[in-house]
């Protein structure tokens, strides 16, 4: 991959994540109801823009297209190239997203026992969205990463419905392509093919957003077989996924999608078609340029992104209880005070501390557990041994074997 496109995507991996943190602090303790009907400071109007539903949705489809640019694009490269991919490849998925779902899942556990104990006159774990969301049942189900697929999301932590279906996107893809990998057994094709129809299937039954957001992901994969840029110039890409967004995101709301649902889908699907492009653009331009992309930190504030989107919710529950407890249930639901502005950007603050911490135990160990998966998958299934060597005939020269190496996809 040409490093402006790894850092392109490191810096939308970051940024994207910020813009979603910032519009649930914001939902939570910035009311800016009369942004319309009273005057505003400047920066009071640059929030209200930017920590907005549409911008963060279109924040979530952009890592949609993103995680199927490289993980299903590195699907069809095996392909195409036909080789042995199978194993390696679920042992990085796996460990991908469980290394860090499931801790995601235990700590909601704590953080909302914790703050339902402390802060219980807040309310806040009885609002009607979080009804029923404590159940045992919902606890297993989100570690099968099932939430928003047939369960509802256990605790306080809604934003894991996007990585259940990313998780169903990672084993479903590389199945139902297993016809056009050459390399296996016709057997193993065809049954790798209905087992992953049949997950299809079932997990498409329930209504959910996991089939259009497959769109979205697959679109991104296919995107890699595309031979050159739809759009050359990336500041003319960047420049029209950015209008585009702008109007989504002050056009594509409120009564508009009430009277026209088919609106958001279609911006759904034209942001991401963009933002492909964008993506091409990068790709196939040139190495030069784009010299805020090469700074370090990109990686550095991408490495734990992932950690960040999978915690943050239930810390600003917690917060959000805390508030409530302490200075009133009426506090944080007042028109927004620079005390609210000041309380919700701390917030985001220990969110970002918690997330970077966080993933130095998760996501930073990734390359240990896959290490650790990899020695125990050779422990249930070692390598078949050497056929024993037949008896040679007399005088017959006997050639020198190599070694045998243990050859990995």
């Amino acid at each position: 991959m040409p490093f402006i496109l790894s850092q392109f995507i490191e810096a939308s991996r970051w940024l994207g994540a910020l813009v979603v943190l910032a519009v649930h602090t914001s939902n939570l303790f910035i009311n800016n109801a009369d942004i319309m009907s009273a005057p505003h400071a400047p920066l009071a109007y640059v929030w209200w823009f930017y920590a907005a539903f549409e911008l963060g949705h279109q924040a979530v489809l952009a890592f949609f297209v993103m995680s199927g640019y490289l993980v299903g694009g590195a699907v069809l490269a095996h392909l195409r190239k036909n080789q042995d991919f199978l194993r390696e490849y679920f042992i990085h998925r796996v460990s991908r997203i469980y290394l860090v779902v499931g801790p995601a899942v235990v700590l909601t556990l704590v953080l909302d026992s914790l703050g339902g104990w402390l802060f219980a006159s807040s309310g806040v774990y009885d609002w009607p969205l979080f009804k029923g969301h404590f159940s045992a049942l919902l606890f297993l189900t989100s570690f099968l990463n099932l939430q928003g697929i047939g369960f509802d999301y256990f605790g306080t932590n809604g934003p894991l419905w996007s990585l259940a279906c990313e998780f169903w996107y990672y084993v479903t893809f590389p199945l139902l392509l297993l016809p056009f990998a050459r390399n296996y057994p016709l057997a193993l094709r065809l049954l790798g093919f209905a087992l992953g129809a049949a997950l299809f299937a079932a997990i498409s039954t329930p209504p959910s957003w996991f089939k259009f957001g497959y769109i979205l992901w697959a679109g991104g994969a296919f995107a890699t077989l595309i031979p050159r840029p739809i759009i050359s110039s990336r500041w003319a890409a960047l420049l029209l996924y950015a209008a585009v967004v702008v109007i989504i995101r002050l056009v594509v709301r409120g009564h508009l999608v009430e009277e026209h649902p088919w609106a958001a889908d279609a911006a759904d699907l034209l942001g991401s078609a963009l933002f492909i492009i964008v993506l091409l653009a990068f790709r196939y331009g040139p190495s030069e340029g784009f010299s805020l992309l090469r700074f370090k930190f990109h990686k550095t504030l991408a490495d734990f992104s992932f950690s960040l989107y999978s915690i943050h919710m239930p810390i600003l529950i917690f917060a959000r209880a805390a508030v409530g407890g302490t200075l009133g249930n009426d506090w944080a639901t007042q028109l927004a005070t620079p005390q609210n502005y000041a309380v919700a950007f701390s917030v985001m603050g220990v969110a970002i501390v918690a997330g970077y911490f966080f993933s130095r135990v998760t996501e930073a160990k990734t390359g240990a557990a896959r290490r650790k998966l990899r020695a125990l998958l050779d422990r249930w299934a070692p390598e078949p041994a050497a056929p024993a060597a037949q008896p040679l005939p007399e005088q017959q020269p006997v050639a020198a074997q190599p070694p045998r190496q243990r050859i990995e996809a």
